[in-house]
């Protein structure tokens, strides 16, 4: 005689199997909508997680990434202050990324300039159809304000760009 936790467990894994069949096949019980589970199938396009042009090239955000969804890639040799040249950005790895925001986060251009970060795994906006940003910001002119920032924030930021960052804003304020 079979045991009575033994036909429960059977008919558990019976119908557990059916219910996935049926949430499968049919559709039924979807927490995603279908429309969405086709885009994720077929190949959404994935959303501009980068402005190549406003991103410093520092490699923070790869730096800070705990899944190491970016990778930083050569460009060409920007200048960007008389002492800093921007000669990489990064690229992020939409299936190794987690939505952490660290790289948001901790974009200098975000954290030390309060300015919207060039990187974000979401969305960083749009280019107009004449190919300029669709944000209004001058990195140039952003790199050449001046940095009021407390010291504590400034240290906890350099220990995360491959950048010292403390000297180059410490050499930017003494050439003013």
């Amino acid at each position: 005689m079979e045991s009575p936790s033994l036909k429960n467990f059977a008919r558990i894994i019976v119908s557990g199997i059916y219910k996935n069949l049926e949430r499968v096949v049919f559709g039924t019980d979807r927490y995603t909508s279908a429309e969405m589970t086709n885009n994720i199938l077929s190949g959404v396009e994935l959303p501009n997680m980068v402005f190549k042009e406003l991103c410093i090239g520092c490699e923070g955000c790869a730096n800070i990434c705990p899944t190491k969804a970016i990778e930083m890639v050569e460009t060409e040799p920007v200048q960007l202050t008389e002492t800093y040249t921007k000669n990489s950005i990064p690229k992020i790895d939409a299936e190794q990324c987690v939505f952490c925001l660290y790289c948001n986060d901790f974009c200098p251009v975000f954290s030390v300039f309060n300015e919207i970060s060039p990187i974000h795994p979401r969305h960083v906006g749009d280019y107009n159809e004449d190919g300029t940003l669709s944000v209004a910001v001058d990195l140039k002119k952003l790199l050449e304000r001046p940095v009021d920032i407390p010291e504590e924030q400034l240290k906890k930021i350099s220990t995360i760009l491959s950048v010292n960052l403390s000297k180059m804003v410490k050499s930017e304020k003494n050439n003013e």
